[in-house]
């Protein structure tokens, strides 16, 4: 099996952020490293980092954006495998080891999604959690957090568009698929994401990100109408 790195962006993450980790160390197929990009946490998160010592290599956020943060990490890790974690959601124990083998058997890949299970945060209360419409069962992933991909098949596709802070898969995405890169999605679930009062979804900026996101790839879609 190939050697998996792993990178997590971080800002502000305290209350979630050592289960999060944790689910990443506690994978049956270990991860070979751990990236951790810091984006100038005041919340405590910095002393949570601090106290899993050498496990986790911590390197500040250069980049604009949770795009600019992402690619900080992939710049990082030198492992041929990528996979990504987000401060507030956790994985299930199997997860490394399931996509590892998905991705190995179809050497034609350039990487795998897995399928996503959503969960209320404990913490809410039940009028807390009656605010949201969560997803029952599995869902097909859409992001980053769901992703393994190989380094060469990320590289031929292209670092993430610097700035933004949603929408950097799917723009990613586009330019993956059209420089021939697949991206397979697997049955299996990969991630479980935690719905709670600050997901950054639920912030303006991120509406406005996933917008640009979407101008983008769609005026690449008419420019190559257009050539053609």
């Amino acid at each position: 099996m190939k050697e998996v790195g792993v990178v997590i962006r971080v800002r502000d993450a305290v209350r979630y952020l050592a289960e999060s980790i944790e689910s990443v160390l506690s994978q049956t197929l270990p991860p070979a490293m751990i990236v951790v990009v810091e984006g100038g946490s005041t919340d405590g998160s910095l002393e949570v980092l601090s106290s899993f010592g050498g496990r986790l290599r911590v390197v500040p956020q250069r980049r604009a954006g949770l795009a600019g943060a992402a690619q900080d990490g992939v710049d990082a890790v030198g492992a041929p495998l990528v996979a990504f974690q987000d401060a507030d959601d956790l994985w299930p124990s199997d997860r490394l080891r399931v996509m590892v083998e998905a991705l190995g058997a179809q050497p034609t890949w350039g990487g795998v999604m897995g399928r996503v299970e959503h969960f209320v945060s404990p913490e809410l209360s039940a009028v807390e959690a009656a605010w949201f419409e969560v997803p029952q069962g599995p869902q097909p992933g859409a992001g980053l957090p769901s992703l393994l991909v190989r380094r060469a098949a990320f590289d031929r596709a292209g670092g993430f568009l610097d700035g933004l802070s949603a929408g950097e898969y799917l723009e990613w995405f586009d330019r993956a698929s059209r420089a021939g890169v697949r991206i397979e999605p697997i049955e299996a679930t990969c991630l479980r994401r935690r719905i709670h009062l600050h997901n950054f979804t639920r912030r303006p900026e991120s509406k406005r990100d996933y917008l640009r996101a979407v101008r983008v790839v769609m005026g690449r879609k008419r420019a190559g109408g257009a050539e053609g």
